[in-house]
């Protein structure tokens, strides 16, 4: 973490070790589904009830669902390894959303109401209510992050739902940053 005391900027770089290991788990995965593409079994039996995923129909489907998925966020996840942009930015005007590939850019402070914890599937992660999300939806032309924001939207209230999993900084750290940089700079 990066503070600058004479413009009272905080920045948190995207931890290289998590996205790395967050790499390895996604290219384990593709492997599994080249291995169900391309493993034919030498022998199935059919009187078991879980006989039907070795068929060769569902396992290439299988199969490929891993390589895409998968593919596509390992492609995604080595992109973000080699990014030098900090993660996330705090200062006195507001916060750079770097997080995710979802990332919201600025929000100045005056437009984030709250800052609240949720938790989901096992999961901590940071709500940021904001005052007009809609703005934020509709500024994006990815109709990818677009989706992705309504759904967060839809079941959060905001579009902003973040993580610290891909920042060098733990939850807890970055919870009271957030709250305590919104008490200083916000009037």
């Amino acid at each position: 973490m990066d503070i600058n005391n004479e413009s009272q900027q905080i920045e948190i770089p995207l931890s290289k070790v998590k996205i790395g290991l967050l790499c390895l788990g996604a290219l384990l995965f593709v492997a599994l589904g080249l291995l169900l593409i391309i493993y034919e079994p030498q022998s199935i039996n059919y009187s078991n009830r879980h006989s039907w995923i070795m068929r060769p129909f569902f396992r290439f489907l299988a199969g490929l669902l891993f390589v895409i998925f998968f593919g596509f966020a390992l492609i995604i996840l080595f992109i973000r390894l080699f990014n030098k942009n900090p993660g996330l930015i705090i200062n006195e005007k507001g916060i750079i959303d770097n997080t995710s590939i979802f990332g919201l850019g600025f929000i100045p402070w005056k437009d984030i109401r709250d800052i609240k914890i949720v938790k989901i599937n096992n999961g901590n992660f940071i709500l940021v209510l904001l005052k007009n999300p809609s703005y934020y939806i509709n500024s994006t032309n990815h109709w990818l992050k677009r989706k992705s924001l309504k759904t967060s939207f839809k079941y959060h209230n905001t579009p902003l739902c973040m993580s610290a999993n891909s920042l060098a900084i733990n939850f807890d750290e970055l919870y009271q940053l957030l709250i305590n940089s919104k008490k200083e700079f916000k009037k």
